[in-house]
């Protein structure tokens, strides 16, 4: 009969350790990609963004894990395999594709907005988009954002991918240095990359730009339910009201989240073309 008890008491305690397992939340990957525009390195990108994710995980009430995903081709790999439950990414056509191909759902979107350049070195001969023609041209990664938008606005003033020279860089930075070295005629930067916002400073000169585009954006995977995506949101909109809050915005180099909407992302979308 002891013995039986005991078992009986084994069973209880096992029972009960299982359900509070099954009960614990599950974790929320958090996806973060700065595109081309940024140079930080892995270990650096999973630091920025930590805190964010511990403030996710406060309000959300369930653990938030950060990773970094550098390569844009692994980013899309991941997106398509709905591999993110939330994602912060800056190249707003691969956020874009991921809404329509995907199903994934904006929930916030970065204040601000996104400007793709062509830009030369102050004394070059090149004035006007059509001098580019037959031109030496240092473009991002062949998928980066600012790469997708200069094919677009060169289409759109009649001028092909054949037309002129093109190089593709790893980084924005790189193609910063290209120009100034005069190894490339012109490069291709977007807005709120380093070497756009001192270009002017270092004596650079903006051929060319872009409209206003969307700016990085908070997806959610349309496998997060419905209060879960709520609370993000909510999370997101809260979060420049508080000293904490903003001190978290700044280490992400971001302003403020405010509402999003996919419509702009899909517009933006269609006439690039992808």
């Amino acid at each position: 009969m002891t013995a039986l008890k005991s078992l009986f008491s084994c069973l209880l305690v096992s029972f009960s350790l299982s359900s509070t397992a099954q009960a614990a939340p599950e974790s929320l990957l958090l996806g973060i990609n700065e595109g081309t525009s940024g140079s930080s390195t892995y270990l650096q990108m999973q630091d920025k963004y930590k805190p964010l994710a511990r403030y996710l995980a406060a309000q959300l009430k369930r653990p938030v894990t950060v990773e970094s995903a550098r390569i844009l081709s692994s980013l899309q790999y991941n997106l398509h395999q709905k591999r993110y439950d939330l994602v912060l990414i800056r190249p707003s056509h691969i956020a874009a594709q991921a809404m329509r191909d995907d199903g994934y759902r904006v929930v916030a979107t970065a204040k601000g907005d996104a400007v793709t350049q062509f830009i030369v070195r102050a004394d070059s001969p090149i004035k006007t988009p059509a001098d580019l023609k037959g031109k030496k041209i240092g473009l991002p990664d062949a998928q980066a954002y600012p790469t997708r938008i200069a094919l677009a606005m060169l289409r759109d003033k009649g001028i092909k991918p054949s037309q002129v020279n093109i190089t593709y860089f790893r980084e924005q930075e790189a193609v910063g240095y290209a120009v100034k070295q005069k190894t490339q005629d012109a490069g291709v930067v977007v807005s709120y990359s380093k070497v756009a916002k001192n270009w002017g400073a270092e004596g650079g000169r903006v051929l060319w730009q872009s409209p206003k585009l969307p700016f990085w954006s908070v997806s959610a995977s349309p496998k997060v339910d419905a209060a879960t995506f709520e609370a993000a949101k909510a999370a997101l909109l809260n979060l420049n009201k508080s000293a904490d809050g903003n001190a978290i915005l700044k280490g992400a180099g971001i302003d403020s989240f405010v509402a999003g909407d996919a419509a702009p992302y899909l517009a933006m979308l269609k006439w690039v073309g992808n």
